[in-house]
């Protein structure tokens, strides 16, 4: 791989390393895509066929309508040059800028806030 690309099989800290990248390449899971979000992190996305009712799917198309994400199934993975993908994204600065854009306007970073203040008001109801 080159010197600005890791492959990692799993991160513990993604909010550290989520704030020191420019594009992930991930799955789609649930969690996954909250943390992209909250944090404005363009994506590539390919989501796992083996789940429940294709959510993976479902999650990642909600961010590539929006401009946030590319998404490439894994049905389309064979038949695609995920590093012409990369350098597409990373070599254009505007199209990297607008989709962390899009993706923070998805993000709620206060979500476990809101469950709080949510869960007060209705034990004070």
């Amino acid at each position: 791989m080159g010197e600005n690309i890791s492959v990692v099989p799993f991160v513990y800290d993604m909010p550290e390393v989520l704030n020191e990248v420019e594009l992930v390449i991930s799955r789609a899971g649930a969690t996954t895509i909250a943390e992209l979000t909250s944090l404005g992190v363009p994506s590539i996305l390919i989501p796992s066929p083996y789940v429940t009712a294709n959510h993976q799917e479902k999650n990642a198309r909600s961010l590539e309508k929006s401009g946030a994400s590319v998404v490439i199934t894994e049905s389309e993975l064979g038949q695609t040059d995920l590093m012409a993908q990369i350098d597409a994204i990373m070599s254009d600065k505007p199209t990297l800028d607008e989709m962390a854009f899009h993706a923070r306007e998805l993000g709620v970073p206060d979500a476990a806030k809101r469950l709080v203040d949510l869960a007060t008001s209705l034990m004070k109801a």
